[in-house]
């Protein structure tokens, strides 16, 4: 009875306490009361909790409100849409009068539309860009770094939700699909209606309809309809100290259906576009030269029942570049090899690509899709080393001394074609899909190499000469189709049933050579040839199932494959066939919590079978100091992956929330087991790891929301990474563990008022265990900070400054840590009236300061890497960015 008594009078106080919220609805202009006015209180995940209509009087009342955050909407017909966050603390809310205009007292130029900045549509999320302001002619670049979950790294690479994007597309299609950079640099943030944000399968799984497991992060641009006909661009000039120089060029040429755009650069200071932009590191490595252009083409045909969208590329890139570098391995019994090396190279290279695909729609139930790639290319390259190899600190190993060239060929050519037809009954559908492809490549090589050996006491054995021309030709053709055919089993439920084949040849040849340093002939040595053939076919049973609601939507799909292969080479006289059943199961739920709250979990399973290299038993060795043997009686490794993803989304705060983790685990793996004999020769082959799993695991959360009145975009993030592998060292098993963990902050400004910056702070540790060595396991610290500021100065100047530290703590190994740090600094001034043409002056490390040795390492392989690095020089450049309708609106 007291119990009873107790709830009641817990839920009479509940009421007695029990916050309102009451106003008076009128017209702006004549303060009015708006009989029938709707009120609709929204909480943080646009749900509506509660909704009323004014009285005669325009008076509401919303009762019984718990207390939180919520967005006030006020509507009414032909009136401008009202909306407040609230934050309910108090008993009572009185809003007093509420006044709203008129749309027909509105004057044209302006126009007042509610705008929700994030949406979560399925597992896509979308971005208002209207809703995130940029600093006049910003480009895409930096509109997507002013997104929450969205970073956009110096060199322009970008990661959405803590995953690597992979591709840009503009309105759903390819813009210079080869380099997204090129999207994100040259398309102006203005001409921006939303910013869309999803996994893309693979293009076999688009095509096809059955689902590889494969995802790709993928940005897709929409651009305002006034933005989608004008013409655009931007060339660039720049001279420097060093006879450094880089010129750029793009310009496009929009309109409703056709889409024309040209790029072109030339530099000496990168092997890529836009090399003296001043958010780059632009540390100078060697001495490299570039040139490159590109065309994209993209227009619709036949009354718009033919899509064709096209780019070719040119690319030429070259290098001379000097190295040193130092690196030990550890063995078992406490043996360490200690081998350094220096090295000079120089490589140029040529090539040429060719994308195309055309989209056809037949009729109104069939539809022709045509996709068309080809490449060409040639590289030369020539390359002098020397190195020494000492064991356990003391003993000499070997000398190894090389004087290397070559000149390469290369061609490609693939075509892939899908046909689907809806057939007579509603949801069924049939789809054929054919591809083929075609790869050549010859070179010539010619090798001169020098290996002194020496005993276990570091005594001379023997020297070992090799002076060869080899000459290479490998091939490699294949087709493959598959039929599916889908059929709805209810209006929920939906299942697709096919057949797929593939069939590959590939031949490699390898004559190589000795050549008669007195008589000039030569002779076939047939340890370092091979005269390969390899054949392999796939035959394999689909089963898709689809079940779609409202809300969730589940996807899984079984692939059971029967794999033969078959190996020869006469060179060696070996003959060897194979066959494996391969399954792949892949599953993937998603499910929408709420509009504003989307959770996503993928499984995928699958069977790796050995490649041709691991079976064939003998292989050419590399020199004589590597030899790699391969395995006929590998068999098949097995792998699981899950992914989980979440996201969610505030409309009062404009903020997003994001955590997303995967797990995979290999069994049966496949791994090299490596032997090194006393002379420091390495020789390598391939076994399954049986009685041992190896696994990984990764999580990372991400969280962005507006501060200071919206002006800027601040997030934290973190992420955790573990691995727990297997591996052989010298012959026997290792068990390494390697955890890393990372923090950090970021925080965007972009107004164009008094100073924008963009600011990214880490802090991280990295932990390395493993068994055989357990004396050198390690745990190293590590942090980046990297902030470029944009300050805004009288006279139409500006100044960038670009601040990087990084710092990675020393090891068992490496005892010194490694401390980095340089500014670049950019004074600019905006000419004409438009502002469109801008002077600067660019000054890049200006204290001589930054750190280029290099560290990694690898299955107990400790490295450090130095090359030759040009850091701190000085640019004069001039920028003219034009724009012609693009992003306007009509001013009739």
């Amino acid at each position: 009875m007291k119990r009873c008594i107790l709830i009641f009078l817990c839920m009479i106080s509940h009421y007695l306490i029990a916050q309102s919220v009451q106003g008076v609805i009128v017209d702006e202009a004549d303060q009015k009361p708006l009989e029938n006015a709707s009120i609709v209180l929204l909480d943080t995940d646009s749900i509506m909790r509660h909704f009323t209509r004014a009285n005669s009087n325009g008076k509401f009342s919303l009762e019984k409100i718990e207390k939180g955050e919520y967005l006030l909407l006020v509507t009414y017909p032909k009136f401008e849409i009202h909306s407040q966050p609230l934050e309910i603390k108090n008993d009572h809310i009185d809003l007093k009068s509420i006044g709203i205009s008129s749309q027909s007292n509105l004057l044209e130029e302006v126009v007042i539309n509610q705008k929700i900045p994030i949406k979560i549509k399925g597992d896509t999320i979308e971005y208002d860009a209207g809703s995130f302001e940029t600093e006049k002619n910003a480009k895409l670049e930096d509109l997507l770094r002013r997104l929450p979950g969205l970073t956009v790294s110096a060199s322009g690479e970008i990661t959405a939700q803590g995953k690597n994007v992979s591709k840009v597309l503009i309105d759903g299609e390819e813009f210079f699909g080869y380099d997204p950079k090129i999207a994100i640099r040259n398309v102006r943030a203005d001409a921006v209606d939303k910013v869309q944000v999803y996994e893309r399968k693979s293009d076999e799984a688009e095509l096809t309809g059955i689902d590889d497991g494969e995802r790709y992060q993928t940005v897709n641009v929409v651009l305002k309809e006034e933005a989608r006909q004008g013409i655009f661009g931007n060339a660039n000039a720049s001279l420097g100290t060093q006879s450094l120089f880089d010129t750029n060029i793009f310009a496009a040429k929009f309109n409703r259906s056709e889409r024309l755009a040209f790029t072109g650069n030339w530099n000496n200071m990168t092997n890529g576009g836009d090399a003296s932009r001043i958010r780059m590191n632009n540390q100078i490595i060697g001495r490299p030269t570039h040139k490159s252009g590109g065309l994209n083409y993209e227009n619709n045909f036949l009354d718009k029942k033919l899509h064709l969208t096209s780019s070719y590329s040119f690319l030429n890139n070259g290098m001379a570049n000097e190295s040193s570098s130092y690196n030990m391995r550890i063995l078992n019994d406490n043996h360490t090899q200690e081998t350094t090396r220096e090295s000079d190279s120089e490589s140029d290279s040529k090539n040429h690509a060719l994308r195309s695909r055309i989209r056809f729609k037949i009729d109104s139930v069939s539809n022709l899709n045509i996709q068309l790639n080809g490449g060409k290319g040639q590289q030369t390259s020539a390359n002098n080393s020397n190195s020494t190899t000492i064991r356990n600190g003391t003993a000499i190993a070997n000398e190894f001394e090389s004087r290397n060239s070559s000149k390469s060929d290369k061609e490609d050519l693939d075509m892939k074609v899908d046909y689907r037809r809806r057939l007579h009954r509603n949801g069924r559908s049939l789809n054929v899909h054919l591809n083929t492809r075609i790869d050549n490549t010859t070179s010539t090589n010619q090798v001169n190499e020098q290996t002194n050996l020496y005993d276990s006491l570091g005594v001379f054995e023997r020297n070992v000469s090799v002076n060869q021309t080899r000459l290479v030709e490998n091939t490699s053709n294949s087709i493959g189709a598959s039929f599916n055919l889908s059929e709805p089993i209810t209006r929920q439920l939906n299942a697709t049933l096919g057949y797929s084949f593939n069939t590959n040849t590939r031949t490699g040849l390898t004559d190589a050579y000795d050549i008669d340093s007195h008589t000039a002939s030569m002779t076939l040595d047939t340890l370092y040839s091979k005269n390969e053939k390899n054949h392999s076919q796939n035959n394999g049973v689909d089963l898709s199932l689809n079940f779609n609601t409202e809300k969730l939507n589940i996807h899984v799909t079984n692939r059971m494959t029967h794999r033969y292969q078959e190996l020869a080479d006469s060179y060696r006289d070996v003959e060897l066939s194979r066959s494996f059943w391969q399954n792949n199961l892949n599953a993937n739920v998603s499910y929408r919590i709420s509009n504003n709250k989307n959770l996503t979990l993928r499984y995928q399973n699958n069977t790796n079978v050995p490649s041709f290299n691991q079976l064939q038993p003998i292989q050419p060795p590399t020199n004589e100091l590597h030899q790699q043997l391969g395995n006929p009686n590998l068999k098949r490794e097995t792998n699981n992956n899950i992914n989980f993803n979440f996201n969610k989304f505030s409309l009062l705060k404009a903020s997003s929330f994001n955590i997303n983790a995967m797990s995979g685990f290999t069994k049966n793996a496949i791994v090299n087991r490596s032997i090194i004999d006393d002379e420091g020769r390495t020789t390598t082959s391939f076994v399954n790891i049986q009685d041992h799993v190896n696994w990984n695991g990764r999580v990372h959360a991400n969280y962005t929301r507006p501060i200071l009145n919206g002006i800027v975009q601040f997030g934290p993030f973190t992420s955790l990474q573990y691995a727990n592998s297997y591996e052989y060292v010298n012959g026997e098993l290792n068990r390494s563990n390697n955890t890393n963990a990372n923090a950090g902050i970021s925080a965007n400004k972009e107004d164009s008022k008094n100073v924008n910056f963009n600011l990214n702070l880490s802090m991280g540790v990295n932990n390395e265990v493993n068994s055989l060595r357990a004396d050198l396991n390690n745990t190293a610290f590590r942090s980046a900070a990297n902030a470029d500021l944009k300050y805004f100065l009288p006279f139409k100047f500006s100044l960038t400054q670009v601040l990087y530290y990084g710092y990675t703590g020393k090891s068992k190994v490496f005892a010194e840590p490694i401390t980095q740090f340089y500014m670049n600094l950019e004074l600019t001034r905006k000419l004409l009236q438009d502002e469109s043409l801008l002077l600067s002056v660019k000054a890049f490390d200006v204290f001589n300061s930054f750190n280029n040795t290099n560290r990694s390492f690898n299955d107990n392989s400790f490295s450090e890497s130095q090359q030759l690095m040009l850091t701190q020089y000085f640019m004069l450049g001039l920028k003219w960015d034009f724009n012609k309708n693009l992003g306007k609106k009509s001013e009739s």
